[in-house]
């Protein structure tokens, strides 16, 4: 392995598909909240003040607006059928009187803080005994930038997705899985457009 991939390799970490998923097995489904806190997180990779910020007219229409922070680009993205699920259950039980979506039980009408986002993962990523060293709130949104080339996203349309204003940015993504490589790799043997070399 070439010590530039090597050196990429090392600079992120993110969850497996399975890991993920047994995270989201330790929040109670009675506590919406928290599932649709980080279900929202890891589907649009945000960042946990992106997250916490987050305000109540931020979400109609079956799409999340979200406005980026470190320079990335804001859009409206539509939202996943759980998504969808967790927020009509959310908003049946949550108190009214703020603006922002996610209330804080620890700051009455206020938003969510970093620090308490962070804390909340920390807890969950414990119980579902996650490795030490992605136990913070920030490898979801790696995760998902992972995933998304492992699904055969291209490049474009997962910097799109991530709100990067750079694609190198993105690019990070696309070094550290050889999934996408070898789909197309696959695909490129099935197709009549690429010349034989065995003068048939």
């Amino acid at each position: 392995m070439a010590q530039s991939q090597r050196r990429d390799q090392g600079a992120i970490k993110y969850l497996t598909r399975g890991e993920v998923e047994r995270f989201f097995r330790k929040i109670p489904e009675g506590n919406v909240r928290d599932l649709l806190l980080f279900d929202l997180i890891y589907r649009h990779g945000l960042r946990r003040s992106e997250a916490g910020l987050l305000r109540q007219e931020d979400v109609r229409d079956g799409k999340i607006w979200i406005a980026r922070r470190k320079h990335g680009l804001s859009g409206a993205y539509p939202l996943h059928p759980r998504s969808k699920e967790l927020l009509a259950r959310y908003l049946n039980e949550r108190p009214t009187g703020s603006v922002y979506l996610l209330r804080s039980r620890r700051h009455g009408d206020g938003p969510l803080s970093g620090g308490e986002v962070n804390r909340l993962f920390h807890g969950y990523a414990a119980v579902a005994d996650l490795p030490a060293d992605r136990r913070h709130v920030h490898v979801l949104r790696h995760s998902i930038g992972v995933h998304l080339a492992n699904a055969n996203w291209d490049i474009a349309d997962v910097q799109d997705w991530l709100g990067h204003r750079d694609i190198s940015s993105t690019l990070i993504y696309f070094r550290i899985t050889n999934k996408r490589r070898e789909a197309k790799y696959r695909s490129a043997l099935r197709s009549r457009e690429i010349a034989r070399t065995d003068g048939g």
